[in-house]
């Protein structure tokens, strides 16, 4: 099976590290490591089909009204199962839940793994949602 990982606060990411990084307002409830977009000028997780694109990853948790910080590009480490292993090199895209899995068909590429833990239980990814819009601008 392809890379997944899930998104919860039960099985939670880590910011290794973080550039670009900005303070934020958010609108609801966002575990570190999630993709964030604009809707209705509120920054909000970006799993929604109503936000158009990721643009920020948050380097920090936070509640609704609280101020984060977010950056442009991340390295995060998340939690995977045996069933579900990631392959260094590997494309990560944003699932519609805001978890992180395998690039497939329509969903936005925001990475890619540098590193497997040693029980094959984590990875480690470079998380940077403008790389996707980089990318839609040349084309």
């Amino acid at each position: 099976m392809a890379f997944s990982e899930t998104r919860a606060a039960a099985s939670p990411r880590t910011v290794l590290q973080a550039r670009g990084i900005c303070n934020i307002p958010i609108t609801e409830t966002i575990l570190p490591g999630d993709c964030l977009g604009i809707l209705s000028a509120e920054w909000v997780l970006s799993a929604s089909a109503t936000v158009d694109h990721p643009i920020l990853i948050a380097v920090e948790g936070g509640e609704d009204g609280d101020t984060i910080e977010a950056a442009l590009i991340a390295v995060v480490e998340v939690e995977t199962t045996v069933a579900n292993v990631a392959t260094v090199g590997e494309l990560v895209a944003l699932n519609d839940d805001g978890s992180y899995e395998a690039a497939g068909s329509n969903l936005p590429d925001v990475g890619f793994v540098t590193s497997i833990g040693g029980d094959s239980l984590s990875a480690v990814l470079v998380v940077s949602p403008m790389l996707q819009q980089i990318d839609t601008a040349r084309s």
